[in-house]
């Protein structure tokens, strides 16, 4: 019996993979408690209590990407109407918002590298 013998790339891919994956289940995690928690605020403050991305989970995972580009860039926000709307946000809401965006960004990041170097 031959063992497999994987190079040090293989590995560092897996386990980059692996980290990815991880990244996407706290990523759910954090949408979860962001629906629960600051959805709906947001929703009364930016939509004007139009009720859409609290509906269920899949629509908040898409809200919270939505809010989080609004408070990253002034470009999305002029656009959807809500450039003065973002400020009468508390700032550490904001910061979770972009946080979540960004743990996605990564975690995401974290799964296609091993497809690239590998």
């Amino acid at each position: 019996m031959q063992l497999i013998d994987l190079s040090s790339i293989q590995v560092i891919s897996a386990y980059l993979f692996f980290a990815g994956c991880v990244g996407i289940f706290i990523w759910i995690g954090l949408v979860i408690y962001l629906k629960s928690k600051w959805l709906t605020l947001l929703e009364e403050t930016l939509d004007d209590d139009v009720r859409f991305y609290s509906l269920n989970i899949f629509l908040s995972a898409s809200g919270i990407l939505h809010y989080a580009t609004v408070f990253i860039w002034s470009f999305h926000a002029k656009r959807y109407g809500m450039l003065e709307k973002r400020q009468s946000v508390p700032k550490h809401i904001q910061k979770w918002f972009v946080f979540a965006f960004f743990w996605l960004m990564f975690s995401g990041a974290l799964m296609v590298i091993p497809a690239v170097i590998t």
